[in-house]
């Protein structure tokens, strides 16, 4: 039985505005997490001939003309151009209209991993090859993380905190956070949060190679390269996209007659302090960062009916999680439903907790629990119901979403329906 809760400012999400290799918008979103779209392929945005891996999940023909006028397309980042459509898909949504007076303190929360690296990696190589009299005039500003909240808040007229946290993959997991923190102390009934990466650039994906952490062998078959918990995995498919939430205290939500998604109950977070890239093989911290969020809902690890899962594919991060979730949740952990969605949008970066959060989100109010696709043959160490290849209807209340980051980093987040 989940315990009596505090009553200290609810907080729930009735906006989400989505850009992404499966979908652009809600509705188009949801039918392909149901029918197990996957959006991975060979990558059109830069030749990757001479890399290992020449597959990723980009947005196939995203026009940022559809949202941003055409003097300040050059400005930014693709980044902060998916981040700004998502934004105004979230606000039109949630059927938010703001005043002057709501502008004022209405916070923007984004994370981002790579901030503006495709601009970055343009105007650095105009630098070193054409020298510095060819690069934009706005590359000073555009290529920082900093740049993608600054871009919502002005494109929304919004005038209250613009924070961009850039925390590797747990990112967006942790602006969400914020952003729940900032209704629940109190200071303000309206955020905008989320996070946006376009991490599918030649720099980004070259290093990534050289760790050996994206997918390599399934170059020609790139439907089926991203594969969690599978005996055969090896490696993410890099990804990119934005995924942004309107949350506001349930009092308003309600007052306004808002559709209310889910809301937001807890939150932990811990750090592994051993290896720049490597979890620790025990899993403790991640393990405590689930029992945080859990005792921060006022939960029991019974509550739990349904986890998003980390699950990025990789040799390390597959088997430890599964390990972390038996230890958690002990004999009843068979019971619980489990799911990637990555081997759909592939690894997004830093943007991967905020489309695990809408995704939960659409859980709860579809009914039903995304695949895990590409899972025909799983890992014996990965022995857990991981909804292999097909949705499954299912009545969720209690939403568990685990997201792990290098250096060791775990972001916990729960929704619940209301």
């Amino acid at each position: 039985m989940i315990k009596e809760r505090r009553l200290v400012n609810r907080v729930v999400i009735t906006g989400l505005g989505i850009v992404s290799p499966i979908g652009v918008g809600k509705i188009e979103f949801c039918n392909s997490l149901k029918n197990g779209v996957v959006g991975i392929d060979k990558i059109s945005l830069f030749n990757p001939a001479d890399l290992p891996s020449i597959i990723g999940a980009e947005i196939k023909d995203f026009n940022p003309g559809k949202y941003l006028v055409k003097k300040n397309i050059k400005k930014l980042g693709r980044a902060a151009h998916l981040a700004i459509g998502a934004a105004q898909l979230a606000i039109e949504d949630a059927c938010l209209n703001m005043d002057a007076s709501a502008r004022e303190n209405c916070p923007v929360f984004v994370g981002t991993a790579v901030g503006g690296m495709d601009f970055a990696e343009e105007n650095f190589l105009k630098i070193f090859n054409e020298g510095s009299r060819k690069i934009s005039t706005y590359a000073g500003v555009a290529v920082f993380c900093a740049s993608i909240s600054s871009a919502i808040s002005m494109d929304l007229s919004l005038h209250g905190k613009s924070i961009s946290v850039s925390n590797g993959c747990c990112s967006s997991t942790d602006a969400v956070a914020q952003a729940f923190d900032f209704i629940k102390s109190k200071q303000g009934d309206t955020a905008i949060c989320g996070g946006a990466d376009a991490c599918v650039t030649k720099g980004v994906l070259a290093a990534f190679c050289k760790m050996g952490v994206v997918t390599t062998h399934y170059n020609h078959t790139p439907k089926k390269a991203c594969k969690p918990f599978h005996r055969r995995r090896d490696g993410f498919a890099l990804g990119e996209g934005a995924w942004i939430i309107v949350l506001e205290s349930l009092d308003k939500a309600v007052a306004r007659k808002a559709n209310v998604y889910a809301e937001i109950v807890g939150y932990g977070a811990t750090c592994d302090a051993y290896h720049p890239s490597a979890p620790h093989s025990d899993g403790l911290y991640n393990k405590e960062a689930i029992k945080i969020a859990i005792d921060s809902a006022d939960m029991e690890p019974d509550d739990i009916d349904c986890i998003s899962a980390y699950g990025n594919a990789t040799n390390l991060n597959d088997p430890l999680e599964t390990r972390v979730y038996k230890e958690v949740f002990s004999n009843r952990v068979k019971k619980i439903p489990i799911s990637s969605i990555k081997s759909m949008i592939g690894h997004p970066i830093g943007a991967t907790g905020a489309a695990q959060i809408i995704a939960a989100a659409l859980s709860i109010a579809k009914n039903f629990i995304p695949p895990t696709m590409n899972l025909d043959d799983p890992d014996p160490a990965c022995d857990l119901d991981y909804v292999p290849n097909k949705s499954r209807e299912m009545k969720v209340n209690n939403i568990l979403i685990n997201t792990l980051s290098f250096g060791g980093k775990n972001s916990c987040l729960i929704l619940k329906r209301v």
